[in-house]
């Protein structure tokens, strides 16, 4: 379950394009004894609240994803909204009415199972469509955010396109997101990329140690200047499953 408050409106602020997608993402933490309850509310009734919403037009897309394994923060799971705008994701708090599914919100709650750690909004900068029943999530903060964003865009996107594509990698889909809020030095990172796969060993085998590149990464590296534009890599990289997703 989402809420937002009318604070929201200042993502209205920053904004690159005019009419780019918007996806909150809440991280939350859920108690080991309390997960299996938690993913059942969710998955069972909320996630029917989510598509009356997406089929009234108010968002695109809501998702619920489990991290694999015990790595960086206490939250343990992310709630995915993703709206057409920020005008859309500052509205969003009217989706969330269990009286639209003929439920009462006692009867659903899940607030007395999980602790919200972060609520985090990102523009969506780009994506390549796929499926995936998991997702690696790699966090930066870029010393110049827009050559890494164009870079992405116009350098290593065509590559992971291409290679899916032509079946070159287990990879099968992507997408890059700036961060819009919370901003600033102490607020974290300031963008993320997310590689999809179909299975866990595949996920863990993209992110293992490798001496050499394939061969047809030669003309992306010698083009990149990822060096220059991030130079300290991606400071996290956290694998998700896909527990349900409606859109």
């Amino acid at each position: 379950m989402k809420k937002l408050s009318n604070s929201f409106l200042i993502l209205l602020m920053f904004s690159l394009f005019a009419n780019a997608q918007v996806s909150s993402h809440m991280y939350v933490k859920v108690a080991p004894e309390n997960q299996a309850e938690f993913e059942r509310l969710e998955t069972t009734y909320w996630s029917q609240v989510a598509k009356k919403g997406i089929d009234d037009g108010k968002m695109i897309a809501w998702g619920l994803m489990r991290k694999v394994g015990i790595a960086g923060s206490d939250a343990n799971y992310i709630l995915v909204n993703i709206f057409e705008n920020f005008q859309d994701a500052s509205n969003a708090m009217s989706i969330w009415d269990p009286s639209l599914i003929q439920m009462e919100l006692k009867d659903i709650d899940t607030n007395n199972l999980k602790e919200t750690l972060a609520l985090h909004y990102y523009q969506i900068e780009d994506v390549i469509e796929g499926p995936s029943k998991y997702n690696i999530h790699n966090y930066a903060t870029p010393k110049n955010l827009v050559g890494f964003v164009e870079e992405n865009l116009n350098l290593w996107k065509p590559l992971i396109k291409d290679n899916i594509k032509k079946n070159r990698t287990k990879q099968t889909n992507w997408g890059i997101g700036t961060r819009v809020y919370p901003k600033g030095s102490d607020a974290g990172f300031s963008v993320f990329t997310r590689d999809g796969y179909e299975t866990l060993a595949d996920a863990m085998e993209a992110l293992s140690f490798k001496a050499n590149y394939p061969a047809f990464f030669n003309d992306v590296m010698e083009k990149t200047k990822m060096n220059e534009y991030n130079p300290n890599g991606f400071q996290h990289q956290i694998i998700y499953e896909n527990i349900k997703w409606i859109n």
